[in-house]
């Protein structure tokens, strides 16, 4: 077995949560590393899948809320700093199940733009690297708390890696390593159409989207569940040269994420509930490429961010509901709590609570 030198922070997941939390923490000037499960059957990350919206109004009367509405700002500032990830302006469209190709409104001036999940999955690992944290892929077998403090976690090639601050910030496979998480963290399968190019009777590229996201009542309710459900929300938006098309969301019992549902059947549906909405119908049928990813949810809508309750040095950043919005103002916050120490170190922690993030799970 190797052990590898210890690095102030390790964070399990590299995707949006991980890797914007890194990025965070190297700004404080602290020792990082992330570790990254390899890719596996042919699913991507859910931050890949992700609509990459960023509304820049407040979505519900809550102090996170109005804090995420802010986040473009602090995309602008990331990309200043560490080169093109993505963000960009981008045009709104909203539209109602019956208003077909009429959008629900007329051009909205409301501020809005977008996190193309193509450019940041391509440029976040280059802008790790560069910014000096250590990204080692490996897929985590097991934790276990140190004597005195710390954490050191064996991976799956039989290497052991060192951890004074332990981050689990894996999405939907946190629960695997850390059962004893809290109950309202779930997990569901997301799925959408990649489009080879965005469809020539919408016009010049937008974000077409729903009024609402029929997902995110479902996500509250599945404690509730007593068998599967799904459902399909119909938006389109600009992702590289093409476009994402519809979203599937299918919610199992339980806490456990369950296998990936059958690709044919998801299609299937996914085709069929775009049909019989007046706005999707003319979409339904175009070419394009089944995705698939396992997402992390909390059923009361605030994700989990903070340090875990009996479990000293092991912290949790997921669980997003809008995570393009909330992981890069709150990314900051978690950073100073963890290596900042002292006042500032406090001060970053009354503000999660101010925001409803509790102290500890």
């Amino acid at each position: 077995m190797t052990v590898s030198a210890p690095a102030d922070v390790v964070i399990v997941g590299a995707g949006l949560a991980g890797g914007l939390l890194a990025l965070a923490l190297r700004e404080l000037g602290a020792s990082v590393t992330v570790v990254d499960a390899p890719a596996s059957n042919g699913l991507c990350s859910a931050s890949e899948l992700s609509y990459g919206a960023l509304p820049g109004w407040p979505l519900a009367p809550t102090p996170l809320a109005r804090l995420a509405a802010g986040a473009s700002k602090r995309w602008r500032l990331l990309q200043e700093r560490h080169g093109d990830l993505g963000w960009r302006p981008c045009r709104l469209r909203l539209h109602g199940a019956a208003a077909g190709w009429r959008p629900l409104s007329a051009w909205w001036p409301l501020p809005f733009a977008q996190v193309d999940s193509a450019v940041l999955t391509a440029r976040l690992p280059l802008a790790l690297a560069a910014a000096g944290v250590r990204c080692k892929t490996g897929r985590v077998e097991r934790l276990e708390p140190q004597a005195g403090a710390g954490w050191e976690l064996t991976l799956s090639d039989g290497s052991s890696l060192p951890a004074a601050q332990l981050v689990l910030a894996a999405g939907a496979h946190c629960r695997q390593l850390w059962p004893a998480l809290p109950q309202r963290l779930r997990s569901s399968w997301a799925a959408a159409l990649q489009l080879a190019s965005f469809p020539a009777p919408l016009g010049r590229a937008a974000a077409w989207l729903p009024l609402s996201f029929g997902r995110v009542a479902l996500e509250r309710r599945a404690a509730g569940l007593s068998q599967p459900e799904w459902l399909v929300d119909g938006g389109l938006v600009p992702r590289a040269e093409g476009a994402l098309l519809g979203q599937h969301t299918l919610v199992r019992p339980g806490l456990e994420l369950g296998p990936a549902p059958t690709p044919l059947e998801v299609e299937r549906q996914l085709r069929q509930e775009l049909a019989a909405q007046a706005w999707g119908a003319p979409l339904a049928a175009l070419p394009g490429y089944l995705r698939q990813a396992a997402v992390a949810f909390c059923t009361e809508g605030l994700p989990l961010v903070g340090p875990l309750a009996d479990a000293p040095d092991l912290w949790m950043f997921t669980g997003f509901s809008a995570g393009f919005s909330q992981v890069p103002v709150l990314a900051p916050l978690l950073a100073q709590v963890l290596v900042s120490g002292g006042a500032r170190s406090e001060a970053a922690m009354r503000r999660l609570q101010q925001l409803g993030l509790t102290s500890a799970f």
